[in-house]
C-alpha cells in the first residue's frame, strides 16, 4: 500500500536496509502497521492513513529543535504571519536576546557560547517554544589525543572481580585495586561495564530459571536506571556507618559469615542474594546515619539529593513499590493504579513512605561517592583517562526510564538486531526504544540527562550500539518465521551528536561510539568528522577477503580490543566457544548455519597465524603449536592469548584495551547476546582475586609486552 508506506516514511520507519551481507532487505507492510500503530498513529483504514499524512503537511512555526555546530552560522526561519516577539533564553532561564520580527523571516544569531537556548515565540496569545543547541563540531578530546599518543589500559566485567573482604560480587574497592595495577604498569585507562541499577526481585536469577516468561535478568544493559549506580557494588567497609554496634553484631553472627563465605565461594555471582544481604546490612546503617551522622555528612547527602532532584525522587519511589507489589516485577501490572506514577494512589504511597524513599537515596548517593573515589584515584595516579564507563542505547521496558516518562518511549517496540552470519536468527535485546517525534517535542531532555549522568564519573564513556544515534533496529519474533522481523527507524544524529559533544566538553569525557554490527552508510565518516572515537574489534576487522586488516591501517581516532564482551576471549574464539555456546542456546536457526561458522572461524584461525607471521611476533614453535590445532581448534596453543593482544596493541588505534578474562586464558564468554535463561550471563567470576592481580606474573608479563607494542 503506497500510503501506508509514504506515512511509515514520514515516521521515519526505512523501507529497506542493506544487512552485513550487502543484501537488500525491505519493510513488509506488516511491519509499517505494527510500528505506526505502537507509535500512536491511526492506520486501520485508508482514510486514517490519509489523516495521518495531513497532519504531517501541517508547517510548524519552528522545527521542536535546532541544532547548530560552532563551525555553522545560526540561521533560521521563522515560520508565521504578522509581527511577534522573539525570546532567546539560556539554561537559567537568563533573557539573552529579546527583538521584535515579522512573519516568514530568516533569523540570524551570533555573539552566543555554545549550550542550550530556548526560542520562545510571542504573539498576543500564541506561545511556541523550541529547543536550540549550540554545540562545538568536535567531541571533547583529551590532551594526549591532541598530541597523537596511544596509551593502553585494562577492561573489566566489575561484577566478576573478588577478594578476600567482597560479599559474592566485586565492589568499588576491587574496581580501585584494578586501576592501581593498570596505572602501575603504565596504562591509562580502565573500561567497565554498565552499572545500572537493579533490584533484588528482578535479579532473581533462581526464579528467571524455573519461570520462562520472567522479563527481567541480570544484565548489566537491562537495568532499572542508566542514570544511578547501583550499590550492590558498594564496599561498605569503607562507609563510615559499618564500625556501629549493630552492624558489626549482624556482620560478626555465625549466619551472616556463612552466607558471606557461601556467595564468595560460588563460581557464579549470586545477584539476589548478595543484594539482600547487602540491603540488609545497608538498613543498619541507614538507621545510624540517621541518628548519629556529623553535620557535614547529612548536607552533603541533602546537596546529594537537591542535585539529583527529580530523577532520584522516581527511582526512590519506583524501588520502594517493587518491593511493595512483589512478586510483580513489571510496572504495567503494578496493582492499585501503581502503574501511573502520576495517580493519586501512587502520590499517597510516597507520602507514607518518605523514610523508605530516604533511604533508597542514601543507598545511591553512598554508591555515587564511592565510584567517584575510584575516579579520583585514578587522576590521582596520573592516568590520562582513568575509568571508561558504558552507556546502554536502550531502556529497560520494566524499568524507571519508561515508568516515569511512557510518552518518551514506544512501549510496544523492543530494540534489537536483524539476523546476520554470526547471529542467524537475529536479536531482541528488551529495550524499549525512545519515540522519535516525541523525543524531540520534549526537547531531548530523557537524553541529555542520560548522557549527563553517565559522563559524571569518567574520563571516556562507550555509546553501546551506536548506531542507534541515527538508527535502531525494531524487531519482533513470530511463528512463521525463524529470524527476527522488523525495520530500522531513524532517529535526528545531529541532535544527538550535538547533545554528546556538548555534554562531553563540559564533563571534559571522551566518547567512543560502538559501531559493530550493520552499519549506516557514511555513519563512520560522520563519528570521524565530529572527533567520536570509533570501536575496533580485532576479531572482526577483516579485509573482504577474510585476512586480517594490519594493525598499521586502524584509524587513529579509535579503540581497539582483540574482543568484547559479547565475543569469545582469546583462547575461547580459537576454541570455538562462542559457536558452541550459540548452538546449545538454539540461536541458529539450521545445522547449516552453524557448520559455516565452523568453516568460517577455520578460516580465522589460519588468517590469525597469517598476519601473527607477517607482524614477526611469533617464535617457529609458537607457529607450529598454532598450525597444529588451527584445523579444528580443539586445542589452545601456549601464549595465543599474548599474541593476539600484542597483536591488537600494535594497531595505530589511540587506545587500546586488555581484557583481564585474557590474559588468565578464561574461555567462557561472558555473555551470549541473544539469550537469558539459556546461558549463565553476566555471572561468571575471575579465576584470580583483584588483590592478586597485581604481582601475578601472568599480569605482569603481559602488560609489559602491551607496553613495548604500543607504536
Amino acid at each position: 500500500m503506497e500510503n501506508l508506506r509514504k506515512l511509515a516514511e514520514l515516521a521515519g520507519i526505512s523501507s529497506s536496509y542493506v544487512d552485513k551481507t550487502g543484501v537488500v532487505r525491505y519493510t513488509t507492510d506488516r511491519s509499517r502497521e505494527l510500528f505506526l500503530k505502537s507509535m500512536g498513529y491511526q492506520v486501520g483504514t485508508k482514510e486514517d492513513i490519509k489523516a495521518e499524512m495531513k497532519k504531517f503537511e501541517n508547517v510548524p512555526v519552528l522545527p521542536d529543535v535546532l541544532s547548530f555546530f560552532d563551525d555553522e552560522k545560526i540561521e533560521f526561519e521563522i515560520k508565521k504571519d504578522g509581527d511577534f516577539e522573539l525570546i532567546l533564553s539560556d539554561e537559567e532561564d537568563h533573557v539573552v536576546q529579546t527583538r521584535f520580527v515579522q512573519g516568514y523571516t530568516k533569523i540570524r544569531l551570533s555573539n552566543i557560547k555554545t549550550g542550550y537556548y530556548s526560542i520562545q515565540i510571542r504573539q498576543e496569545n500564541f506561545v511556541f517554544n523550541s529547543l536550540l543547541i549550540y554545540a562545538p563540531k568536535e567531541a571533547y578530546q583529551a590532551p594526549f589525543i591532541k598530541n597523537f599518543e596511544h596509551i593502553y589500559g585494562g577492561a573489566v566485567m566489575l561484577y566478576a572481580l573478588r577478594s578476600e573482604h567482597s560479599m559474592g560480587i566485586g565492589d568499588f574497592s576491587d574496581l580501585e585495586e584494578i586501576v592501581k595495577c593498570v596505572a602501575q604498569k603504565g596504562g591509562d585507562v580502565v573500561g567497565i561495564n554498565p552499572l545500572g541499577v537493579m533490584s533484588a526481585y528482578t535479579q532473581n536469577e533462581e526464579r528467571l530459571q524455573k519461570d520462562s516468561s520472567v522479563l527481567s535478568d541480570v544484565s548489566p544493559y537491562r537495568t532499572l536506571s542508566r542514570s544511578f549506580i547501583n550499590y550492590v557494588y558498594l564496599d561498605l567497609r569503607k562507609i563510615e556507618e559499618f564500625s556501629s554496634s549493630n552492624v558489626q553484631a549482624y556482620i560478626n553472627d555465625a549466619s551472616t559469615k556463612e552466607k558471606i563465605r557461601f556467595l564468595n565461594q560460588s563460581p557464579h555471582v549470586k545477584y539476589a542474594q548478595v543484594l539482600e544481604l547487602k540491603l540488609k546490612i545497608l538498613e543498619l546503617m541507614f538507621e545510624e546515619f540517621e541518628k548519629n551522622a556529623i553535620q557535614k555528612r547529612l548536607e552533603e547527602f541533602e546537596k546529594y539529593q537537591k542535585d539529583q532532584g527529580e530523577e532520584l525522587e522516581n527511582l526512590a519511589l519506583f524501588e520502594s513499590l517493587l518491593e511493595e507489589v512483589t512478586p510483580c516485577d513489571y510496572w504495567k501490572n503494578f496493582p492499585n493504579h501503581y502503574d501511573k506514577i502520576s495517580s493519586l494512589e501512587t502520590q499517597n504511597f510516597k507520602k507514607t513512605h518518605q523514610k523508605r524513599l530516604r533511604f533508597f537515596k542514601y543507598c545511591h548517593w553512598l554508591a555515587d561517592h564511592q565510584l567517584q573515589q575510584v575516579q579520583n584515584l585514578a587522576r590521582k595516579l596520573n592516568m590520562k583517562v582513568g575509568l571508561y564507563a558504558d552507556m546502554p542505547i536502550g531502556a529497560a521496558s520494566n524499568g524507571v526510564e519508561v515508568y516515569q516518562n511512557k510518552d518518551a518511549f514506544v512501549l510496544d517496540a523492543d530494540i534489537g538486531a536483524p539476523a546476520d552470519p554470526m547471529r542467524p536468527r537475529g536479536q531482541s535485546w528488551g529495550f524499549t526504544p525512545y519515540h522519535p517525534v516525541v523525543l524531540k517535542k520534549q526537547h531531548y531532555q530523557p537524553f541529555i540527562s542520560l548522557v549527563r549522568a553517565n559522563m559524571r564519573h569518567c574520563g571516556a564513556l562507550r555509546i553501546d550500539h551506536a548506531m542507534g544515534l541515527r538508527r535502531l533496529f525494531w524487531g519482533y519474533f513470530t511463528p512463521d518465521e525463524p529470524s527476527v522481523q522488523g525495520a530500522y527507524i531513524y532517529y535526528e544524529m545531529k541532535d544527538m551528536v550535538a547533545i554528546l559533544n556538548l555534554e562531553s566538553h563540559r564533563a571534559k569525557c571522551m566518547v567512543i561510539c560502538e559501531d559493530l554490527g550493520t552499519v549506516p552508510e557514511g555513519f563512520r565518516e560522520y563519528m570521524k568528522e565530529h572527533a567520536l572515537l570509533s570501536y575496533k574489534v580485532t576479531a572482526r576487522q577483516k579485509e573482504k577477503d577474510g585476512s586480517f586488516i594490519e594493525p598499521e591501517k586502524y584509524d587513529y581516532l579509535s579503540l581497539a580490543q582483540f574482543s568484547t564482551h559479547d565475543q569469545a576471549t582469546s583462547c575461547g574464539f580459537w576454541k570455538n566457544e562462542d559457536i558452541e555456546v550459540f548452538k546449545k542456546c538454539g540461536l541458529y536457526a539450521t545445522h547449516a548455519q552453524y557448520e559455516e561458522n565452523l568453516e568460517g572461524r577455520k578460516k580465522d584461525r589460519y588468517n590469525l597465524i597469517k598476519i601473527l607471521k607477517s607482524q614477526n611476533l611469533t617464535t617457529q614453535k609458537e607457529e607450529d603449536q598454532m598450525l597444529g590445532s588451527a584445523e579444528k581448534g580443539d586445542d589452545v596453543p601456549a601464549h595465543i592469548e599474548v599474541l593476539f593482544n600484542q597483536l591488537t596493541a600494535q594497531t595505530n588505534s589511540a587506545i587500546y584495551l586488555v581484557r583481564l578474562n585474557d590474559i588468565y586464558r578464561q574461555v567462557l564468554m561472558d555473555n551470549a547476546p541473544g539469550t537469558v535463561k539459556e546461558y549463565p550471563n553476566w555471572r561468571i567470576k575471575m579465576n584470580i582475586r583483584s588483590d592478586e592481580i597485581g604481582t601475578s606474573k601472568d599480569f605482569n608479563e603481559m602488560m609489559d609486552i602491551i607496553k613495548k607494542a604500543r607504536p
